[in-house]
């Protein structure tokens, strides 16, 4: 199951955690069995009020899981107790352009060799901070 066309805006609070350079951000993906493979990728950022990218640079497993499931989880959290979880739908890597150059120098400057750009249409947020119970922000 894919969720298809859903889009939703990230909420405000969610965009600061995601661009705080101290936020943890993990990436789960899961390949045709339903395995699944979840790794950090601390360059995951919100580029538009629905999408996040990030950088391929060490994620072999991950892109893999990409061409067979589209389906994605985001998980993002700031010390002490910040959490949130964003539900998606992989759309694709990019290889030129000015999002990929915009990215491409940023992995430079942190001499990080990148090889695209990943897209992720977010289709749910939730809060995953202790004592939210989960609740749906968008």
């Amino acid at each position: 199951m894919q969720f298809g066309d859903i889009m939703v805006n990230i909420p405000k609070e969610v965009v600061e955690v995601l661009n705080a350079a101290d936020a943890v951000k993990i990436l789960a993906t899961a390949d045709e069995k339903g395995m699944p493979n979840a790794v950090p990728v601390y360059s995951i950022v919100p580029i538009r009020d629905d999408t996040v990218a990030f950088a391929e640079i060490f994620i072999i497993h991950t892109k893999q899981n990409l061409a067979k499931n589209k389906n994605v989880d985001v998980t993002v959290f700031k010390a002490p107790a910040t959490a949130y979880q964003l539900k998606g739908t992989f759309d694709g890597f990019q290889t030129s352009g000015q999002l990929f150059d915009n990215f491409a120098k940023k992995m430079a400057e942190r001499k990080m060799p990148m090889k695209s750009v990943g897209l992720i249409k977010i289709n749910e947020v939730f809060a995953a901070s202790p004592g939210q119970g989960s609740k749906k922000l968008a």
